[in-house]
């Protein structure tokens, strides 16, 4: 009918809504960088990189090409140049990250179904990386889901409380309050030599996060959790930056030099 060309000519007029770009665009840098080690011929066996004791090899950092599940080296890695990133920030907050095993040590992995509270496990930890929990803003952790799936978590010092991030569950496992609050108070005596007088008030605190629309895109949403949560920034990216956050991981990853913030 008339009218209903009439609809779809003001519908056709309308214009179509822009998308704000939150993520900076690549530089030739980073994308001849990261394309010449994920595509590049080489073997997977060749060592990249070295640094923070790992060789990291070309094989390990392809599982940054698409839809690939991130692995393990990749993601400690990335947080290590992290932690290096924060230790030499004036302005940002003061954070310690911990690799991808320490949610696992401290709870008894999938295998117990993270059921089995062992500090023990993770009792050495502040002394060997020589920090106080209690001095900092926050405890930063990717956790490895049941061998499935990445999140993030974090102890919140500044706001006595506990976060969780995760691209597609939106609750933790049961256990994660409780056993963090566990391991705050552990922690103080150990190292306090007393108890954490408001441990039990130490609570999971509100939060939203970008949410992925695949099956493998979780890694990359826990590395940019990481970043921009340590860096004080809001989370301004969303899956359809994820294939350039994968290049530019594999490009910083690649160079092993975390003050990629400097500029040229």
């Amino acid at each position: 009918s008339g009218l209903e060309l009439l609809r779809r000519l003001c519908r056709a007029a309308v214009p179509k809504k822009v998308r704000r770009r939150m993520v900076p665009a690549l530089t030739p840098e980073e994308i001849s960088l990261a394309e010449s080690h994920l595509y590049a011929d080489g073997h997977p066996d060749e060592v990249i990189v070295s640094r923070f004791s790992v060789d990291l090899t070309r094989g390990q950092l392809q599982c940054l090409r698409p839809k690939t599940w991130l692995n393990d080296e990749v993601i400690n890695f990335y947080y290590k140049l992290l932690q290096e990133r924060s230790r030499k920030a004036k302005a940002a907050p003061r954070c310690w990250f911990t690799n991808s095993f320490f949610w696992n040590k401290l709870s008894g992995g999938p295998a117990k179904g993270n059921d089995d509270y062992n500090y023990k496990e993770v009792r050495r930890w502040t002394t060997k990386a020589q920090v106080d929990i209690f001095q900092l803003d926050y405890v930063i952790f990717p956790m490895n889901i049941g061998e499935m799936h990445w999140a993030m978590g974090a102890i919140d010092v500044k706001r006595r409380g506990f976060r969780y991030f995760d691209s597609m569950i939106s609750r933790p496992h049961p256990n994660f309050v409780p056993f963090l609050r566990r391991y705050v108070e552990d922690e103080h005596k150990a190292k306090k030599g007393g108890p954490l007088a408001d441990a039990a008030e130490w609570d999971l605190l509100p939060l939203e996060v970008p949410q992925q629309s695949n099956g493998w895109d979780c890694g990359v949403f826990t590395c940019c959790f990481a970043e921009y949560f340590s860096a004080g920034k809001e989370l301004e990216f969303d899956q359809e930056d994820m294939s350039d956050l994968r290049l530019r991981i594999a490009a910083r990853v690649a160079k092993a030099d975390e003050d990629w913030d400097r500029g040229p």
